[in-house]
């Protein structure tokens, strides 16, 4: 087999593996851009459900205004035994007894909660 021979089959083998690994690329990429959409429309539709998970202040003190996620918290929540863990939907209806407002801490990483609720699915 002379070198010129030689040459052409290496280079149909090196057409034939770059060909193939543009395609993986291609398809990995895909693949990413597709996942993400959906791990964002599960935070979506997880962030909307109020049925995320969160802390409110059980301890005694000045009326609270705000309710911290459980998952992604903020720097106040300092000591966990502090707080009870509730859904949200759980922790706006307690707060009809009382005359206060609750609302979400806007501190609180809240899209990351979010997120981390929708991977687990639901409860």
């Amino acid at each position: 087999m002379g070198d010129a021979e030689f040459n052409k089959v290496r280079l149909r083998k090196l057409k034939i593996l770059s060909e193939y690994y543009a395609e993986d690329t291609r398809r990995r990429e895909k693949l990413a851009a597709d996942l993400a959409k959906a791990d964002q429309e599960m935070a979506a539709l997880a962030d909307g459900s109020l049925d995320l998970p969160c802390l409110v202040r059980i301890t005694p003190g000045p009326k609270q205004t705000v309710y911290h996620s459980a998952d992604a918290p903020c720097g106040r929540v300092r000591d966990r035994d502090n707080y009870r863990e509730y859904s949200e939907y759980e922790a706006l209806e307690e707060v009809e007894e009382v005359d206060y407002y609750l609302e979400r801490c806007t501190a609180c990483d809240w899209d990351k909660a979010a997120k981390d609720h929708a991977q687990r699915g639901p409860a």
